[in-house]
């Protein structure tokens, strides 16, 4: 079985075209029809993004590996690590260059409408897990079971004691997991701001 052949590793500068592809079926999966152009130039932007944060050891990003192939990704957060996002320079032009005008302009309201969600503030012996994706081909596998049991561990290590994450109203699939592995819903972006901002789930699960 895949899940039982699951590495959890550090993300290293060759994996970020993959990293790339996994975020933009993540966005397509949580936020449909904000990037509506060819998916390979999506990920020509992504992987500049994803480039950036690898080579400044920032973002906190781990890969899947099964049988030697990327199979998933996520990133982790603690109290330590900074929550602002960073864009490297270049991105607004890298992003009309390649996903057009119009996807950008997109993007760009996307990100403001997710800002408007307060960022997570984590007290002493929490942990923040991210941008949890698995691969299309992998799905259904037990993937996604086995990388949150070795971040989950990678967050125990560096002294955690509990970790939150949010999930995106309407992902069923992802919190049923989600539940399944012990997390517990904290909070929910109120009803009244679901056309102004992405809603979403804030769940959280000891770590024993």
């Amino acid at each position: 079985m895949i899940a039982d052949t699951i590495t959890l590793r550090p993300a290293a500068p060759d994996d970020a075209e993959i990293i790339a592809d996994l975020l933009v079926q993540l966005y397509r999966t949580e936020v449909p029809n904000i990037l509506r152009g060819p998916a390979e130039k999506q990920v020509r932007l992504f992987q500049h993004i994803v480039a950036y944060e690898i080579a400044r050891s920032i973002g906190g990003r781990y890969v899947a590996v099964a049988n030697g192939q990327i199979v998933g990704s996520a990133s982790l957060r603690m109290p330590s690590h900074s929550a602002e996002d960073h864009l490297p320079s270049g991105t607004f032009s890298t992003a009309i260059a390649t996903i057009g005008i119009s996807d950008t302009l997109r993007l760009i309201l996307s990100a403001l409408r997710a800002s408007l969600i307060s960022e997570v503030n984590l007290a002493n012996h929490e942990s923040y897990i991210s941008s949890v994706v698995v691969d299309s081909t992998a799905r259904g596998r037990g993937v996604g079971a086995a990388m949150m049991g070795q971040i989950e561990d990678e967050a125990r290590h560096s002294g955690a004691r509990a970790a939150l994450l949010r999930v995106v109203v309407g992902n069923d699939t992802a919190r049923r997991l989600y539940v399944r592995l012990g997390y517990e819903s904290v909070s929910r972006t109120p009803p009244f701001l679901d056309r102004i901002v992405f809603p979403s789930e804030l769940m959280r699960r000891k770590l024993l």
